[in-house]
């Protein structure tokens, strides 16, 4: 009898430990966006993410703005070597470095990675006489906009002009738009998960598979206990 019984429960044991570690698989962690793994491109998704002229905090340049890109030179844990912009006849490619925890890493090149932004400042000068022509009483110059820098309360912007970088009163009148591509790019990820058969997760279990596995915890230690149980003795008999 216990040969037949040890022959039954050796089968539910191995049963058991598979169902066991079916239940305790736990399904692998998807990579976050933010992770480097070798992109070449990062969105900047808030506004204060410096442009810094070296790994240092106390050297922010001007805040990049937000929505664009910048590209990846050399990635490490707490600063990013990047690069700003391009070189043409009006604007100029920047070096620098930011922060590789506000970087968000892209597995695609963008289309429009930077802001390209142009606008005229006018300078009013002052005591100029009124009427003679051979006097300017007002200069324009064109500026390339690179992004902001906050003083306090005061706002200035980071500006290219001729050859010549450097920081103006942040006009009221530079707006320009967002750039939609990483918003694109997450609707169409959202997309493709939503038109994909839905599986059923490895990690999570229904109400009947954990009630089965309640059942046979409590129907092992019963068939234990009858394989270990000793045979019961014959009665004592008296020879009187």
């Amino acid at each position: 009898m216990k040969k037949f019984l040890l022959s039954a429960i050796l089968p539910l044991f191995y049963f058991i430990s598979v169902i066991i570690a079916s239940f305790s698989y736990v399904a692998p962690i998807r990579a976050h966006a933010d992770t480097y793994s070798g992109q070449t491109y990062a969105c900047i998704l808030s506004d204060d993410v410096f442009f810094y002229a070296a790994p240092d905090e106390r050297r922010g340049v001007f805040l990049l703005p937000k929505t664009y890109y910048v590209k990846i030179l050399e990635a490490n844990d707490d600063y990013c070597k990047i690069e700003y912009l391009y070189d043409d006849d009006t604007s100029r490619k920047l070096t620098g470095y930011a922060k590789t925890s506000q970087l968000t890493f892209v597995p695609y090149t963008p289309l429009r990675p930077y802001l390209y932004y142009v606008f005229d400042v006018k300078y009013q000068i002052e005591n100029a006489p009124i009427g003679d022509s051979s006097f300017l009483n007002q200069i324009t110059v064109t500026c390339v906009y690179y992004g902001d820098y906050k003083v306090g309360s005061e706002t200035y912007c980071y500006v290219l002009r001729g050859d010549t970088f450097g920081y103006i009163t942040k006009p009221s009148t530079i707006s320009y738009e967002e750039n939609p591509e990483y918003a694109d790019y997450l609707a169409q990820i959202n997309n493709a998960d939503s038109s994909s058969p839905s599986a059923p997760r490895p990690d999570e279990s229904s109400p009947a598979q954990i009630a089965i596995l309640i059942a046979l915890c409590l129907l092992v230690p019963v068939l234990a206990a009858l394989i270990l149980k000793p045979p019961r003795r014959p009665p004592y008999e008296s020879d009187e």
